[in-house]
């Protein structure tokens, strides 16, 4: 699958010197392309989440001998989850080589999917026993997602959609917050308005927000947040939430370090009720987590809190020019974001027995569980179960 002029290959990160010159090469490129993403910087991926050198795969494209382009996989441990709705009933482990959104090009360099072919079968030939690839934020109709549906790559991957298409939401941010506010629909801003008032009439007082971005204020913060993600359905049923809470220090000490760190508390009479866990780099603010205490629901603390981390970033001297939701999509983003692009994500499992049993079980367990999930709505009770499953989950975390 080569393409005239086009060389993938795999970058040596274990020589001090050769991780330099690729990381300057990297550099250049994300400073050519204007907009460069986080997750793809190769500070984010060598020194965040305790990663080291063996965690991270990164793949150069060289077009007549210039670097080009770069694709950066992250190599992490992952479940595969069989789930009913929103609870797992079994799950596989894999280890999955993740790419966040797809290869990276200077302006004259990967705009047709054959590049992305060829990077692909490349990883492939590479791929160990148990691992698969993992494409997050894959755009639609991009050339990576032209490539997923080419038969070359075909002979070497089963290819499946994870979950639906979605809207990657985003929010282009003015110098005032007025102006913000009225890009949103009436309906929201009738909604904001009320909820505020009916927080601060419970507190007598309005709801304080506590900004973290030094080193120093990160082990606090760590504290503070994954008191209220141990309350939160999303640990209990799920098995998510800030579930390792020294890695979660460790990383936004670091990227403190850089100035990215920005994360956010809301503070109502002196309780803890929710946490945003974001980076601001390079003109955008990576909302990455999020987590309210489901005793102050009735409030709408999850709410406020993003209101007034949008207040302040607009009223920041270093304002960003944009909020990044992060990838997939639902009510409380679409409530707030003015722009959207169409997304989705993708699992390549090679084509081994072990490989084709395990797209076989899980495309099984996904038709019955959507079957179950449209059955459930139907009959206009899908919500009622859904919140009462959560609440279950909770009560029964907290008898034990």
């Amino acid at each position: 699958m080569r393409v005239p002029g086009v060389v993938w290959e795999k970058a040596a990160l274990d020589e001090p010197a050769a991780r330099e010159q690729i990381t300057a090469e990297l550099a250049r490129i994300n400073n050519e392309i204007g907009y460069p993403c986080l997750f793809q910087d190769p500070a984010w991926l060598l020194e965040a989440e305790d990663r080291s050198i063996r965690d991270v795969a990164i793949y150069v494209c060289r077009r007549d001998g210039d670097v080009v382009g770069y694709a950066p996989f992250v190599i992490q441990p992952w479940a595969l989850r069989f789930m009913l709705g929103e609870i797992t009933l079994i799950s596989a482990r894999v280890q999955r080589l993740h790419l966040h959104g797809g290869p990276v090009s200077s302006a004259n360099g990967l705009a047709e999917s054959d590049p992305a072919i060829s990077l692909l079968a490349l990883v492939c030939q590479a791929l160990k026993s148990r691992q698969v690839v993992f494409l997050e934020g894959v755009p639609y109709d991009g050339p990576l997602e032209h490539a997923l549906a080419d038969r070359r790559l075909l002979r070497c991957f089963r290819v499946v959609q994870i979950g639906a298409r979605y809207e990657r939401r985003l929010i282009m941010l003015p110098d005032n917050f007025d102006v913000y506010l009225k890009s949103l629909t009436p309906h929201t801003r009738q909604n904001l308005r009320t909820g505020y008032r009916k927080l601060a009439n419970r507190l007598g007082a309005d709801p304080k927000l506590l900004s973290y971005t030094a080193v120093a204020q990160m082990p606090e913060f760590v504290w503070k947040a994954v008191a209220i993600s141990k309350k939160t359905y999303q640990w209990h049923l799920l098995g998510l939430g800030l579930r390792d809470a020294d890695k979660l220090e460790r990383t936004l000490t670091a990227m403190a370090k850089r100035g990215w760190s920005k994360c956010y508390l809301l503070d109502c009479g002196g309780i803890t009720t929710a946490f945003m866990i974001g980076y601001q780099y390079r003109g955008t603010y990576y909302y990455v987590d999020v987590g309210f205490d489901p005793d102050w629901d009735r409030f709408s603390v999850g709410t406020m809190l993003h209101q007034e981390v949008l207040r302040d970033l607009i009223g920041s001297a270093d304002r960003p020019q944009w909020f990044d939701f992060s990838s997939g999509s639902g009510p409380q983003k679409e409530r707030f974001s003015n722009r959207s692009r169409a997304e989705a994500n993708f699992l390549l499992v090679p084509k081994t027995l072990r490989g084709l049993a395990l797209v076989w079980t899980y495309q099984g367990f996904m038709t019955f569980s959507d079957y179950a999930v449209g059955l459930l709505d139907k009959l206009h009770i899908k919500a009622a179960v859904k919140r009462s499953v959560r609440r279950c989950s909770i009560r029964m975390a907290s008898s034990d």
